[in-house]
Parts: C-alpha cells; sequence; structure tokens
C-alpha cells in the first residue's frame, strides 16, 4: 500500500478561493492522502465552508481554533496529522492534479 500523505492547509478568511483550492487537492491522480483545514479564527465563512468538505469528502477533516496566526495553524495541523509525510498548501492556491505521489 502506498504510504499516506497529509495535507495541511491554514485558512483564514479566504472563503473566496477555497472551492477552488480544494478541488484541485480532491482531484489528486495519488489516492491515499488526508487534507486537514486549520481555520484560524476565520470571520467570513471560511469555516463553514471547511465543514461542507469534511461532510463531501471523508479523508477531509476540519479544524478551528482562535486566531493565532499561520504558523500556528502549521503547527496544529501537524499535531493531528496521521500520514508519513506532510505537504503544505496555501488555501488561496491550487495544485497539480499530480502533486501528491508516492515515489
Amino acid at each position: 500500500m502506498c504510504d499516506l500523505i497529509s495535507v495541511i492547509i491554514p485558512v483564514y478568511n479566504i472563503k473566496p478561493y477555497l472551492d477552488k483550492c480544494l478541488e484541485s487537492i480532491c482531484n489528486q491522480t495519488y489516492q491515499n492522502f488526508e487534507v486537514l483545514l486549520i481555520d484560524d479564527g476565520s470571520t467570513d465563512g471560511s469555516y463553514e465552508k471547511c465543514q461542507n468538505y469534511s461532510t463531501k469528502y471523508s479523508f477531509v477533516r476540519s479544524f478551528q481554533q482562535q486566531h493565532k496566526g499561520v504558523s500556528a495553524a502549521r503547527n496544529f495541523g501537524i499535531q493531528e496529522a496521521k500520514g508519513k509525510y506532510l505537504a503544505f498548501i496555501d488555501g488561496d492556491d491550487t495544485i497539480d492534479k499530480q502533486l501528491l505521489r508516492n515515489s
């Protein structure tokens, strides 16, 4: 079996960008990954969108914390990650469908 990859995405007031980012991740050709969405106290509805993705996809988990900054959100994601490998993606970015792979 291929190794699990944990994709950690800090989220802070990026609701307009989340769909494009998350769809690019959810459509990977590599299948053994989890997505951790760490909402860092958003006020624009970003966390609700994260929760929707957690409901839609079993491999997506969403978390919420008080606003502590992007580094704290990433560190929280590292603590919650179950994968052998970690990938960090910004919530306003998109990735190629073959970015995740076990080489």
